[in-house]
């Protein structure tokens, strides 16, 4: 008998008496003869075996992906990324590897659909709203790609320590994606507030001051024909 399972059915304010007879009625259940299966210990321990190295899984597929990605071969690294977020949906390296891989094939209604899902389930995955608004830029769909670039706007520079790892900086090239958007769309007023951003976080700016004087000198025409 499984007593120590049996007591715990037992609530502590239950009178002696009623305690007894609610003991008979759960000692007459046929349950409680029955042996526990052995192969339930094995799938318990597969699923906690699964559980533990579930994250050494995925960062082994997308090790793999990434090396398949660098030997150009996309395909393959698209599959092991897919199997890396049917483990782990919520990973934003995998989401982005997958991405990447769409795009370098070419396959750019799978990219963005990659990228938007991504964003969907992490909105702050930094990466996936810079490349897929990349995308719509390089479809001339501005209108489409300002959201995403504004979002990054929103986050401010990187810092040093950032930089120091990655060179790359999604801000300041937003900035400058911003300013091309808007100049497309003909958003003069958020042109100028882009062009500024961009003149005092980065003084050294080849074309900032100069585009922005520019601006300055066209509204002035405008304003005085």
């Amino acid at each position: 008998m499984r007593w120590e399972y049996i007591t715990l059915l037992l609530p502590d304010d239950l009178p002696m008496d009623l305690q007894d007879e609610k003991l008979e009625r759960i000692l007459a259940d046929p349950w409680l003869e029955r042996p526990v299966p052995r192969w339930s210990f094995s799938i318990l321990f597969i699923l906690v075996t699964l559980l533990v190295l579930k994250p050494l899984i995925v960062n082994h597929l997308l090790a793999r992906a990434e090396a398949y990605a660098s030997y150009g071969l996309y395909n393959n690294a698209a599959r092991e990324c897919k199997k890396a977020i049917f483990l782990d949906r919520a990973n934003e390296r995998a989401w982005n590897t997958l991405g990447s891989s769409y795009k370098n094939q070419d396959d750019l209604d799978n990219a963005v659909n990659t990228y938007l899902n991504a964003i969907n389930i992490n909105p702050a995955n930094k990466t996936a709203h810079f490349r897929v608004a990349m995308i719509f830029a390089l479809e001339k769909s501005y209108n489409r790609a300002v959201p995403h670039f504004e979002y990054i706007r929103s986050l401010g520079p990187e810092s040093s320590a950032v930089l120091a790892s990655d060179n790359f900086s999604c801000y300041r090239a937003s900035l400058e994606m911003l300013a091309l958007c808007y100049e497309r769309i003909n958003e003069p007023n958020k042109l100028q507030s882009v062009l500024e951003d961009l003149a005092r976080t980065y003084p050294g700016h080849p074309k900032a001051a100069q585009k922005l004087q520019d601006l300055q000198q066209s509204s002035e025409l405008k304003t005085n024909p």
